[in-house]
């Protein structure tokens, strides 16, 4: 069973992300920052770069970073339909998710309690200025208890031991731990839900990723705190798939600010 061949049904045509549409789109037209003053959509400082997005994306997410040094960096984010544990595109999701949180999921449990991953691929890129080394943000999705997900980073993130959920005290779970983008670069999260196959929480099939919320934030978990950059001209573009795989629920929010920018159905929003 392969769900990313579903995308080529859903998608009549690859998607192009830049602003809300093909051409130069106004960036403050699904924003919900407030206080700012009107974007020029012919300033090239202010518009985020575009983003093909590929045939099996649910959503896709972009945005301008400045730092504290007034350094700029355009920001991307890619959450692919989510993939059953058995097929070969989900190999390196099961691996990472295994090693991580060893002692904790593993092979076995993964099998037994049918977890899908959703892969969500993360970029910052500079585009004006020397971006700083030392900046890190929080990469969405975090862990939903309730649901029981995990999460568990690929190349370019690193997994920190805080917790984002006050439910852990002297220990936290591996798998409950989050994920850092530090400075510029790319990366890949893994986001493994149980019984997602056949229906996780009463819901339909492989929709449990409507459950979190994805993007960047500057508020950090724990004692992190908060990393001092500011987001501007986010946008997001839910596919036809994204639509078909159980978003645009009651909870489902934009939520775009100067300290962080993301997508998602999460209760917690």
């Amino acid at each position: 069973m392969r769900i990313r061949s579903l995308a080529v049904t859903a998608l009549a045509a690859t998607l192009l992300l830049s602003g809300c549409g093909p051409g130069i789109p106004d960036p403050t037209a699904t924003s919900t920052e407030t206080g700012s003053a009107p974007v020029d959509p012919t300033d090239p400082v202010d518009v985020p770069a575009e983003l093909v997005l590929p045939d099996d994306a649910l959503l896709g997410l972009v945005g301008i970073l400045t730092a504290p040094n007034g350094a700029t960096a355009d920001f991307a984010v890619i959450v692919h339909a989510s993939l059953p544990h058995m097929v070969p595109e989900a190999a390196d999701a099961v691996a990472a998710t295994a090693a991580w949180c060893a002692g904790e999921v593993d092979e076995t449990v993964i099998s037994g309690r049918g977890f899908t991953f959703t892969i969500v691929d993360v970029s910052v890129t500079p585009r004006d200025g020397d971006w700083p080394d030392d900046v890190s943000l929080l990469v969405l999705p975090v862990v939903n208890p309730e649901l029981g997900s995990t999460i568990a980073a690929g190349d370019g993130l690193r997994q920190v031991e805080e917790a984002t959920d006050p439910v852990f005290e002297e220990y936290v779970p591996h798998c409950q731990q989050p994920a850092l983008l530090d400075g510029a670069g790319q990366g890949s999260l893994y986001l493994g839900i149980p019984q997602d196959i056949g229906g996780a929480n009463d819901s339909a099939s492989f929709t449990a990723w409507v459950l979190h919320d994805f993007g960047l934030t500057a508020m950090l978990p724990g004692a992190l705190d908060e990393t001092d950059v500011v987001f501007t001209s986010c946008t997001s573009a839910l596919t036809p798939l994204g639509e078909e795989f159980g978003a645009l629920t009651d909870d489902w929010v934009e939520s775009f600010s100067a300290t962080g920018c993301s997508v998602g159905g999460s209760t917690a929003s």
